[in-house]
């Protein structure tokens, strides 16, 4: 009978991979393509509730950082359930809350239900629409990711036409009823999420590499543990008995006057702090007199009586009975102080474990939030400010959609041709994410000062470009940082930081444009956002690595 060969599960790297590629283009088109015509779509509704620049930034702002925040609960709720059952919810969520958008008549109205029930929905969907990519794909996530994102682009193309189309026919109500209707199709793209345990492919194992790694790690282990003191631990009677050796309080001496070397305590107990000794135990005790010293035996004992539970006895060297006893109350309230600490103790862990909290003690993971929450900020307000710039211009609505839609070709552009050339370069998606975003400020900045409407919409595709070069690294950034286990808290905690920045800094962007009364001005000041990402990163690594060099 021939043994069974070993092999190890991997992501499958195609097959069902692009279907889901596939949904997660549907998915991001039926919940994302409206972003960059917010302004386009909620123009004359906002005109007619008497709300400048900072109503609609509140809008939009609130909405993000419902999106982000509702990260938070993603990785929890994907442990739970699974990533295709929170994406399919997110599309509900995500159709119902422009739905009831169509009635609104209140800035609150629209609050309630396009940013946060919108919110939720738009968020859920993201994020289990990226750990499901992570999953599928390790060799070609990049190319992956940046196809799934095509879905996106083409909404952010096609969406500006289709909403000047509708409020041409239709008015404000109607428009978005429709939108929302286009929005349930989230769902079939959500349908197509099936769990990666069932496309996982076989790859076999070099057993005797394996055996190899297994002793090179079982060496490494032991010189660090030689490195380290010794420790005694010994389970020596029934039910894990307590064995300690201790001296008689009296310093006792020989014949000649010599002391009598002391015999350390040995303990079996785990919840004990083991002693530590530079020297060899053996030898320590091999070299040690027993005679006069005093021998301490606990022994667990079956009782229902709590303060009969241990018993204690004290015997010499020989055997004889010297002393027994019980603990006394003050033991027993410190015994049950003790555990109460550690259930506290127990259950803070345990919700550090379940949210993965421990990733904000890593410096380098938090210095990536930073740089990745300032720069969204920067990106989600050009995209609701770039509309009332246009029409700011004296261009008319379809204008906008021309060149809003020229923008999007661009993107579209990017994420086409750039993820394959990522994926085979040997630069970190975090240095090419810094990169194209430098590029990025630096073109929104020279869009700024247009006016003329060719030089306009040159500047607006080559914005485009740049900003899917630089989204296409985007969310990678995080998952190249991050092992897969962590991959959904880690995400999760991105979108928090997202969340936080977008609550404190969103509306900053806004009161700056009103009290300017200049959207050049403003499209300048999101560029300082975006190049604090860069040197944040770059003093990171400065710190880290030609400074310790220097020195």
């Amino acid at each position: 009978m021939k043994p069974k060969s070993k092999y190890k599960l991997v992501a499958p790297d195609g097959g069902w991979g692009w279907v889901i590629v596939l949904g997660v283009s549907i998915l991001n088109f039926a919940s994302r393509s409206l972003e960059p015509s917010f302004g386009l779509l909620f123009g004359d509704l906002l005109k007619q509730l008497d709300v400048a620049t900072t109503g609609a930034s509140v809008i939009v702002s609130t909405m993000d950082s419902v999106v982000n925040f509702s990260g938070l609960f993603v990785g929890p709720l994907i442990k739970l359930f699974s990533y295709r059952k929170v994406a399919f919810c997110g599309a509900i969520l995500c159709s119902c809350g422009l739905i009831l958008t169509a009635f609104a008549n209140s800035m609150a109205h629209i609050l309630a239900s396009y940013s946060i029930l919108g919110g939720v929905g738009v968020g859920l969907a993201w994020s289990s629409t990226f750990v499901a990519m992570t999953h599928y794909f390790s060799k070609y996530r990049g190319q992956a990711i940046g196809l799934s994102m095509v879905g996106t682009a083409i909404g952010f193309m096609a969406m500006p036409q289709a909403v000047q189309l509708l409020l041409t026919h239709y008015d404000f109500r109607g428009a978005v009823l429709i939108l929302g209707g286009i929005a349930l199709n989230g769902m079939v793209g959500a349908l197509l999420l099936q769990p990666v345990k069932w496309h996982l492919k076989r790859m076999p194992i070099n057993t005797e590499a394996e055996m190899q790694k297994s002793l090179l790690n079982v060496r490494v282990k032991e010189k660090r543990d030689s490195s380290d003191d010794v420790e005694v631990q010994r389970s020596l009677l029934p039910g894990n008995p307590k064995i300690e050796i201790t001296l008689s309080d009296d310093t006792q001496k020989n014949s000649m006057g010599e002391k009598r070397p002391q015999l350390p305590r040995i303990t079996s107990s785990s919840s004990m702090a083991a002693r530590r000794r530079k020297e060899s135990v053996i030898s320590n005790i091999s070299s040690m007199d027993f005679t006069g010293s005093t021998v301490h035996i606990a022994s667990p004992l079956e009782s229902d009586d709590e303060e009969d539970r241990h018993s204690h006895c004290q015997v010499n060297s020989k055997g004889h009975w010297l002393r027994g006893k019980k603990n006394d109350f003050n033991e027993n309230a410190n015994a049950s102080e003790s555990q109460e600490s550690s259930a506290k103790s127990n259950y803070w862990k345990r919700v550090v474990d379940f949210f993965d909290l421990d990733l904000l003690k890593d410096h380098i993971y938090l210095n990536i939030l930073f740089g990745l929450s300032i720069f969204y900020v920067a990106e989600l307000n050009f995209k609701m400010v770039v509309p009332f710039f246009l029409a700011d211009l004296e261009y008319s609505k379809s204008d906008v959609a021309f060149y809003l839609s020229m923008t999007a070709i661009a993107d579209v552009l990017a994420r086409i041709v750039l993820p394959p050339i990522c994926d085979r370069i040997k630069i970190t998606r975090r240095t090419l994410f810094a990169v194209a975003s430098v590029f990025l400020g630096l073109s929104r900045s020279a869009l700024a000062e247009q006016t003329e409407y060719v030089p306009l919409m040159i500047a607006l595709a080559v914005n485009g470009f740049f900003r899917g070069a630089t989204l296409i690294n985007f969310t990678l950034t995080i998952a190249e940082h991050c092992s897969l286990e962590k991959l959904p808290a880690a995400f999760g905690l991105h979108m928090v930081a997202k969340g936080i920045f977008i609550v404190v800094l969103g509306p900053l962007i806004g009161m700056f444009r009103d009290v300017t009364d200049s959207y050049s001005l403003c499209i300048h000041f999101q560029t300082v956002f975006i190049f604090l990402c860069p040197l944040a990163w770059g003093i990171e690594y400065f710190v880290l690595k030609l400074w310790p060099k220097s020195r």
